[in-house]
């Protein structure tokens, strides 16, 4: 089965990770084409933890947020599982509380 992995920062709204991650898949596709499969999204606190978390083999298309001074929001690759925490999972919802 086709796996893509998605990775976006917990630091912005809910609104606004909904649309970087879409933004990331515009990206893969225009940059690999479309590809059918499980998604999986993970987040991370910051743009440098996401940084951190580029895969640097396989194929990896990155979206970079002009209206946050072109910084890096989110990333779609084949490349993972990743050991971080899913998004909208209990890990993430329990750092939201606190």
């Amino acid at each position: 089965m086709n796996k893509l992995y998605f990775v976006t920062r917990t630091d912005l709204t809910e609104g606004r990770r909904a649309a970087q991650l879409i933004h990331a898949a515009d990206e893969w596709c225009k940059k690999y084409g479309y590809q059918g499969g499980a998604v999986i999204v993970y987040g991370v606190p910051s743009e440098r933890k996401l940084l951190a978390q580029l895969p640097e083999g396989g194929r990896t298309a990155t979206f970079r947020e002009p209206d946050l001074d072109n910084e890096m929001t989110a990333f779609a690759t084949d490349q993972g599982p990743f050991k971080l925490p899913l998004l909208g999972g209990r890990e993430n919802r329990e750092r939201q509380a606190a």
